[in-house]
C-alpha cells in the first residue's frame, strides 16, 4: 500500500473513512457506559493516520499511532490533543493499553488471526478492543467489475469467526452501511489511489477503462455514480 506516498491526498479523499469514524468512535464510548468511563481507561490507536477517529477519544490518554511517518506528521497537526508515535502494528511490540482501537487497518493484515492474537496480549487487566473493518459487501458494485483487489474481502460472520479463534470474547458488534457519491467512475478510482489503498496495478488500461464505462452506465445517480460501503465494528475482551 502507498499510504506514506499519499498522506498528503489523503483527507482530501477519505470522506467515508470519515462517516465511519465518527460512528465508530460513538460504539467505543457508548460501551465505556457501564465498562468503565473512558476518561479512565488509556488508549492506544493503531493505523491512526491523520486522526479521524483520534479526535473523538481525547477524553482519555490517548496514543496515536501509524506505520507512516508522514501520516504521524499530518496526524500531529490535526490532532495535537494527542501523543504521536511512528509504529508499525503488524510488526512491532505493541504498548500496553487498557483499550486499544483501530478502524480501516486489521483488514490489511495477512493473518487477522494470529495479529489479533499478539495484539489481544497487549492490553491491560480487564482491558478491551475495538477494531473496525471495511467488509462485505462494501464497494460490491466495483468489486463486480475488478474482483482483483489488494485485500481478500469478508463478510461480519466471518470476521467474527476470526475474532473468536483469536481466543476474544466479542462483547458487541455493529455495522454501518453509507452511500457515497463521486462525480464519475473515474474520480472514484482515483480517489482510491490517492488515499494509499491501492498497491501495483492489477488491471490493464484498457480492461479498466471498460470497467469505467460499465461502472459509468450502471451506477449513475443524481450527481454521479454511487458506491456503497460497509464498515463493521467489534469489541472484545481477552
Amino acid at each position: 500500500m502507498r499510504f506514506d506516498l499519499c498522506a498528503h491526498t489523503y483527507d482530501e479523499h477519505a470522506g467515508p473513512q470519515r462517516f465511519f469514524a465518527e460512528r465508530v468512535a460513538q460504539f467505543i464510548l457508548d460501551g465505556s457506559q457501564g465498562v468503565s468511563p473512558l476518561r479512565s481507561e488509556s488508549v492506544l490507536e493503531l493505523g491512526a493516520g491523520t486522526g479521524a477517529l483520534t479526535r473523538y477519544l481525547l477524553d482519555a490518554p490517548v496514543l496515536a499511532t501509524d506505520a507512516s511517518p508522514t501520516m504521524v506528521e499530518h496526524g500531529r497537526l490535526a490532532v495535537p490533543q494527542a501523543q504521536w508515535s511512528v509504529l508499525d502494528a503488524f510488526k512491532a511490540s505493541l504498548p500496553a493499553a487498557d483499550l486499544q482501537v483501530s478502524s480501516g487497518l486489521l483488514h490489511w493484515s495477512d493473518d487477522p488471526v494470529s495479529m489479533l492474537t499478539r495484539w489481544k496480549s497487549r492490553l491491560a487487566p480487564n482491558g478491551r478492543m475495538v477494531h473496525a473493518i471495511p467488509c462485505d459487501p462494501c464497494l460490491s458494485e466495483w468489486r463486480a467489475l475488478v474482483p482483483e483487489s489488494p485485500v481478500p474481502w469478508r463478510n461480519e460472520a466471518e470476521w467474527l469467526t476470526i475474532f473468536e479463534r483469536a481466543g476474544l470474547q466479542v462483547t458487541r458488534s455493529q455495522s454501518w452501511l453509507h452511500t457515497a457519491v463521486c462525480s464519475s467512475a473515474l474520480e472514484m478510482v482515483r480517489g482510491f489511489h490517492r488515499t494509499g489503498v491501492t498497491g501495483r496495478t492489477q488491471v490493464g488500461p484498457a480492461r479498466l477503462r471498460q470497467a469505467l464505462r460499465e461502472y459509468d452506465a450502471k451506477h449513475q445517480v443524481s450527481g454521479g455514480v454511487q458506491a456503497t460501503w460497509v464498515w463493521l465494528a467489534i469489541e472484545a475482551i481477552a
